[in-house]
């Protein structure tokens, strides 16, 4: 079983915030493990990888860290390349425009997520029991009404994963602005001082994609 949960404050070290994350990772796989859903998710297929991905400024640093530690520099600039595109296409665009579009994510490589292992809990969460309907939803981008084939509790127990690893940072103080990953990894990347501005608890990110609370 995963350890109790750790508690963060303004003065915590990224060592310790991913600490945090590497728990909640656990109880996902966890309850991943112990779940009797059958889902129809695959290694290769990145359907869901094309919509829009919802972060806070806390799992944007995570990717970031993983990216600079795990990534070759010729990896690490075609990538900047990649999302620096991705930003511009998704900036011209409302939230609710991009939401309704397929727009493939930057961090997608060869048909798989190049950050897999320190991916967000939004694509952490997501899965499917049905194909079919993952491919409806890329079909029809614009139909917001259309079901989702989630196994409900496997995706309450995520979310209430999730929930607790959101509330860590907050009741720590830190940034609880919900960006889209794309463009704001965009900018942890390539502006030091996002960094300092969320350590010092403000908005991390500047430019990014902005989420409006539901």
């Amino acid at each position: 079983m995963c350890s109790d949960p750790i508690h963060l404050t303004p003065d915590s070290s990224l060592e310790e915030c991913n600490r945090v994350a590497h728990s909640a990772v656990q109880r996902c796989d966890e309850i991943i493990k112990l779940a009797d859903a059958k889902v129809a998710c695959r290694e290769g297929c990145s359907i869901c990888c094309w919509l829009r991905v919802d972060v806070f400024a806390h799992e944007v640093f995570l990717i970031a860290h993983y990216i600079r530690a795990q990534f070759s520099a010729e990896e690490i600039s075609e990538l900047l390349v990649r999302l620096a595109d991705h930003s511009t296409q998704v900036l011209s665009l409302t939230p609710f425009e991009h939401a309704t579009s397929n727009v493939v994510c930057p961090l997608l490589r060869d048909g798989r997520c190049s950050v897999y292992s320190a991916r967000p809990h939004s694509c952490r969460r997501h899965h499917s029991l049905d194909f079919a309907t993952c491919q409806f939803t890329f079909d029809h981008p614009e139909d917001l009404d259309s079901p989702a084939a989630h196994d409900r509790d496997l995706f309450r127990a995520l979310t209430a994963v999730m929930q607790q690893n959101i509330d860590a940072y907050s009741d720590a103080g830190f940034d609880q602005t919900i960006y889209q990953l794309g463009t704001a990894l965009n900018e942890a990347l390539n502006d030091p001082s996002a960094w300092s501005r969320w350590r010092d608890q403000n908005q991390a990110f500047r430019r990014a994609s902005i989420t409006p609370p539901a």
